[in-house]
């Protein structure tokens, strides 16, 4: 809902569609420009398996004029990305050199193993502790060809690990046979991050303040845009430059949208096509909006800027071209939507006043206690019912969801999702979200479970267990 408890339409609230706001016409972008975006190091696989060492220990980090003292994989900021294709496995050996603190691995978005030393969140590896990861990835279409991450997922650490800079991005290779289009086109990874310095949010992209992203006009390229932060809520627009968003969190629209602007909290991931626009500077930027019915709207701030310049591309798709592609494979999301439903539960989010306990259902998270029991082939429906008047959202682990009426609005959304923002209560009631989650998976057999991903609510409280049973 908006702050005055109207219900806020799918057109003003989902990252696949357009704000109310208008966005302001081009313009050259004043901000001070900031060096080429930098792209993330690669970990590849070979032959099959994906060898590496993470090693999490403090560190300084510099992120354009700010430092602070960070948490690093392998004393980066911006950790390697690792690169895989379905069938293969990921053998990841995870160092804690973190004084006083647990941590740990999860696998964000991956239709994986929740069990023994695969995407196992109940594991803690205790400073000075070294653990050796083995993931498989599933050779089969539900897994997904898209973008994910890697983060810390030790209960009650998790918010400043991330924030420290411990997140890191991954993509399963592929996603070329849904849209043969984006075979061969130039590939921009930018990776959302943001630490608090001076009572303000710092958004960083890869690491960098305010990155120029280089395009020649008429030039298509693939943009792979993920928030590996861990609580800030986001509204983004390129004023002149729309993209193409072909899936989201990992999974496949049918066909291309065009997006003047997105909204994106953490965890959330977008794949899009972006077409070189005409030569000159284009901003990317926040837009306001009011996260917190106590705080203001958060005010804009650049993050990038789009820079198109030379020759123009001697060939390259147009609009029309893009906007008439059709998804090439089978999806999951049919099935979903046909699947009956075996259950139907709710989850009530809320807090206590002195924003110091969250909540879900009136209890806070216990690793020790199951607080939802599932039934393997079975399609439930949960509603989540958001009692506080700030964005929260919903993550469940190991299988995506198909979201199907905002505060009682049908939805006809285009791709499964595995994280989705909660729209804030009103003064008057309370907001809601309807998603609909398969459990038919028997990879996923096991324990794991669902938050809010904004992870300091989390490490709070808000966040509960889900057992899987065959």
């Amino acid at each position: 809902m908006t702050s005055d408890g109207t219900k806020l339409h799918r057109r003003a609230f989902l990252a696949s569609a357009s704000s109310a706001c208008a966005m302001p016409p081009p313009r050259r972008a004043r901000a001070e420009r900031g060096p080429a975006l930098v792209p993330p190091p690669e970990i590849r696989s070979r032959n099959g398996v994906l060898e590496a060492t993470l090693t999490a220990a403090p560190g300084a980090v510099q992120v354009g004029q700010f430092s602070f003292p960070g948490r690093l994989y392998n004393g980066a900021y911006l950790p390697p990305l690792l690169r895989v294709r379905t069938g293969d496995v990921m053998r990841i050996g995870l160092r804690n050199r973190l004084p006083a603190e647990p941590t740990n691995l999860h696998f964000h978005g991956m239709g994986v193993s929740p069990r023994g030393n695969s995407d196992n969140v109940f594991i803690h590896v205790h400073p000075g502790q070294d653990f050796q990861y083995e993931v498989k990835i599933p050779a089969r279409e539900r897994q997904g060809r898209g973008l994910f991450w890697y983060h810390p997922h030790a209960h009650g650490f998790v918010e400043k690990q991330i924030v420290g800079g411990l997140s890191g991005g991954i993509v399963v290779d592929g996603v070329d046979s849904y849209f043969p289009i984006l075979k061969g086109l130039p590939e921009r990874f930018l990776f959302i991050k943001h630490h608090e310095h001076m009572e303000k949010e710092i958004f960083s992209i890869n690491g960098q303040i305010n990155p120029v992203v280089a395009i020649r006009p008429g030039e298509v390229q693939f943009w792979r845009i993920a928030h590996i932060g861990a609580t800030e809520f986001v509204k983004v627009g390129i004023a002149g430059m729309p993209l193409y968003a072909i899936a989201n969190d990992g999974h496949p629209l049918s066909r291309p949208q065009r997006l003047t602007e997105f909204f994106i909290g953490p965890g959330q991931r977008i794949d899009a096509i972006a077409i070189g626009p005409p030569a000159g500077e284009y901003a990317m930027r926040t837009i306001p909006f009011q996260n917190q019915a106590w705080n203001p709207p958060t005010p804009a701030e650049q993050i990038a800027t789009i820079v198109a310049s030379g020759g123009q591309a001697s060939a390259g798709a147009r609009e029309a071209e893009i906007l008439g592609q059709r998804v090439q494979e089978h999806r999951w999301i049919d099935e979903v939507r046909r699947a009956p439903i075996a259950r139907r539960r709710t989850l009530n989010y809320s807090r206590t006043a002195d924003r110091k306990v969250f909540m879900i259902n009136g209890q806070v998270m216990d690793e020790n206690r199951i607080d939802q029991t599932v039934k393997l082939g079975d399609t439930e429906e949960w509603t989540i019912v958001n009692t506080d008047r700030q964005y929260h959202s919903f993550h469940i682990h190991q299988t995506p969801f198909l979201v199907t009426e905002i505060n009682g609005v049908p939805q006809h959304e285009d791709s499964l999702r595995d994280t989705f923002s909660t729209p804030p209560a009103s003064q008057v009631s309370a907001s809601s979200l309807k998603v609909v989650i398969p459990f038919t998976d028997p990879v996923t057999v096991g324990k794991f479970v669902y938050h809010c991903h904004s992870v300091d609510h989390e490490d709070k409280g808000m966040m509960g267990v889900i057992e899987l049973v065959a």
